[in-house]
């Protein structure tokens, strides 16, 4: 009984001890690094290639086949605005840590808010690793457009803008701005699935406004003209268009923009599956946390037009998890204004 009792309570404090070593320990590091050492990574990519998402992705696949030492594939699986991707993240992907995505902007939060048809993730269970960049939206129009100022936009009776679905990034951003500045001529297409798509409606004169990121903009300003920001002030980078809060805008729709604007502050973050062990999501982000610090490659990012602001995962997961709370009340006007008021 009393060697019975001894090898208990020896194995009792051996296991006390490896829990006591705790996930952040070099034990649990090392056999999380060596999980990843020649297994394919996923980068899902939930737009068609050629926007930010698509160049964020490919621009990071060769960054964590050198520190995972695994093979990155980047997979486009574009549809209802980046929707399709992140129900496969919820209910097809492997949750072992080998499925990566960059998260739609604004949108994957409030679709899930505003229960739109299709939702079958939750923002909340989500592992959120870094934010890439933050950036505002700007609305653009084709290089010989007659739209130069706001009031310019008022003067035609139907204004015809794009996006992908009404919460997507692009769309969403036109409708906040169109409703606080009261341009009810304008009408909403969607089923484009991203930017290159809605470039060319513009060039084909098929549509009149389009609202890209900030980076994405300035990729296309051979095609295109900023008009406004959707920020509260101008950016730095287009310092010569003025902010949608420089214009007159109605007490409503300006408390509505105040309201929903911070849902951009998540920014391109990425998130990886539900449910990994937390060894290998804590990888994760110290793995793009120490990438994304790296001078050298914020460089050959500017190159891209793709700039970079950094914000820890857990401090995305905090954001996220404090924003997705909003009344009944407010729930419902929002709906109105972006499902219903601007359908073309």
């Amino acid at each position: 009984m009393i060697t019975r009792l001894k090898k208990n309570f020896v194995s009792i404090c051996f296991f006390v001890f490896i829990l006591s070593l705790g996930v952040g320990s070099p034990l649990f590091a090392e056999d999380a690094a060596s999980f990843y050492k020649g297994k394919i990574l996923n980068f899902i990519v939930g737009y068609s290639p050629g926007g930010g998402y698509d160049t964020w992705s490919r621009f990071l696949a060769p960054v964590l086949e050198k520190e995972l030492k695994c093979r990155v594939i980047v997979r486009n699986m574009p549809g209802a605005a980046g929707l399709v991707a992140l129900n496969y993240m919820t209910l097809s992907a492997k949750k072992d840590g080998t499925f990566l995505m960059i998260s739609p902007v604004a949108g994957a939060q409030l679709s899930q808010m505003l229960e739109s048809e299709g939702v079958k993730y939750d923002c909340r269970k989500f592992n959120w690793l870094i934010r890439l960049d933050y950036e505002p939206q700007v609305i653009m129009v084709a290089k010989n457009s007659p739209f130069k100022t706001v009031d310019d936009l008022r003067k035609i009776n139907k204004l015809i803008a794009t996006g992908p679905e009404p919460t997507a990034r692009a769309a969403l951003s036109t409708i906040l701005a169109g409703n606080a500045l009261g341009l009810d001529n304008l009408k909403m297409v969607y089923g484009y699935p991203g930017s290159a798509e809605q470039i060319v409606a513009i060039m084909r004169g098929q549509s009149h406004l389009y609202s890209p990121s900030v980076g994405t903009a300035l990729r296309n300003m051979d095609e295109l003209n900023p008009i406004l920001i959707v920020s509260k002030k101008r950016d730095p980078l287009l310092p010569d268009t003025p902010s949608v809060y420089e214009s007159k805008l109605t007490p409503d729709g300006k408390k509505m923009m105040d309201k929903l604007l911070p849902l951009y502050e998540v920014g391109r973050s990425i998130i990886t599956t539900p449910g990994v062990p937390p060894e290998r999501v804590a990888l994760l982000r110290k793995v793009l946390l120490k990438s994304m610090q790296d001078k050298e490659l914020l460089e050959k990012g500017k190159k891209l037009q793709l700039f970079a602001d950094i914000l820890p995962g857990d401090e995305v997961e905090k954001l996220v998890n404090d924003m997705m709370d909003l009344s009944p009340e407010e729930l419902k006007n929002i709906k109105y204004v972006v499902f219903e008021k601007f359908q073309s």
